[in-house]
């Protein structure tokens, strides 16, 4: 739950309905420019430190994004972020950065889940909650429907819309986010794992199977 102000053109004001919590709050950044638009989240937290190391790496998404349209000359470059997940400990977030040419038949984006403590400023793997043998496991456990897969739209993928040729899914425990309810997605960029047009692909684990591969590992 989170406070949330919005901060354009060097004016600050308020969005309807802030949300508070009792250590933790945003300032929703957002700069524009002919075919800019970022939307980044300020965080603060009771403790300095570990604002100063969330804050720091949210930075190193925008930055990029503020690099590819002043230096590498980009037509069109956007970002924005989703809070997937909050709760005393933990701060999830989904940051997407997209990107186009002005030549290409399509632009192209990606998406890159952060998992915070909000203790530390540390970013959490998701080996912190599921422990996968390798990629050949994590390829097994989707094309034999144990694990959904859902597009951007949150269509859940059958089998003819896996683009995986050499039966491996590579283990995403840096590029997740958490769900709620004990879940959580890892992220697989357009093409990676399927078609462009199904997006930005999740894997999704629930409690019961991250129960099930932890015991199968152990």
């Amino acid at each position: 739950m989170w406070k949330k102000v919005l901060l354009s053109t060097g004016l600050l004001a308020c969005l309807t309905c802030p949300q508070f919590t009792s250590d933790a709050y945003t300032i929703l950044m957002h700069q524009t420019d002919t075919n800019l638009n970022l939307t980044y989240p300020l965080v603060y937290l009771e403790n300095e430190t570990a604002q100063n190391k969330v804050n720091t790496e949210i930075a190193v998404y925008v930055d990029k994004m503020r690099d590819l349209y002043y230096n590498e000359k980009m037509y069109t470059v956007n970002l924005n972020y989703e809070t997937t997940y909050e709760d005393d400990n933990y701060l999830s977030l989904l940051i997407t950065s997209g990107w186009y040419n002005g030549k290409s038949a399509h632009g192209y984006y990606t998406s890159q889940g952060l998992v915070f403590d909000k203790h530390t400023g540390n970013l959490i793997p998701a080996s912190n909650y599921v422990h996968l043998k390798d990629d050949e496991q994590l390829y097994k456990l989707v094309i034999e429907g144990m694990l959904p897969v859902f597009s951007s739209r949150e269509h859940q993928l059958q089998y003819n819309e896996f683009m995986i040729p050499d039966k491996k899914i590579a283990i995403r425990y840096n590029n997740y986010v958490l769900l709620g309810e004990g879940k959580l997605a890892m992220l697989y960029q357009p093409y990676e794992i399927s078609y462009y047009a199904n997006g930005v692909t999740r894997i999704v684990f629930t409690p019961e199977k991250i129960e099930y591969i932890n015991r199968l590992n152990k």
